[in-house]
């Protein structure tokens, strides 16, 4: 005997469970805060690495290879100025790390 559950929208379960409504919340505000610094990053670096997360004072930031994560951890002190002065965000080391291939 088989007992046919209910298929729900995802916008129900999400708004029903609050630590995924609350990952949610998180995930998109970093991918804005991301998408707002991209362009203000110093040149060199545009494009080369994407903000994944922030855990207390550490601004982690991931790239795709050795030499762009090398690049930006070169500009690590302007990104951190730039993450204090132009977004307020109180951040006093940067985390680079290199993202595995697929």
């Amino acid at each position: 005997m088989s007992r046919s559950k209910k298929i729900q929208p995802i916008n129900e379960r999400i708004a029903q469970d609050k630590g995924l409504s609350a990952l949610l919340k998180r995930a998109n505000h970093l991918a804005d805060l991301n998408k707002r610094l991209q362009p203000a990053l110093p040149a060199p670096v545009k494009g080369l690495c994407q903000l994944a997360n922030i855990r207390g004072e550490i601004a982690v930031f991931t790239c795709e290879n050795q030499a762009a994560a090398s690049k930006v951890r070169m500009f690590s002190r302007d990104i951190l100025q730039l993450m204090q002065k132009e977004y307020k965000i109180s951040v006093k080391k940067l985390r680079v790390v290199v993202q595995q291939a697929e």
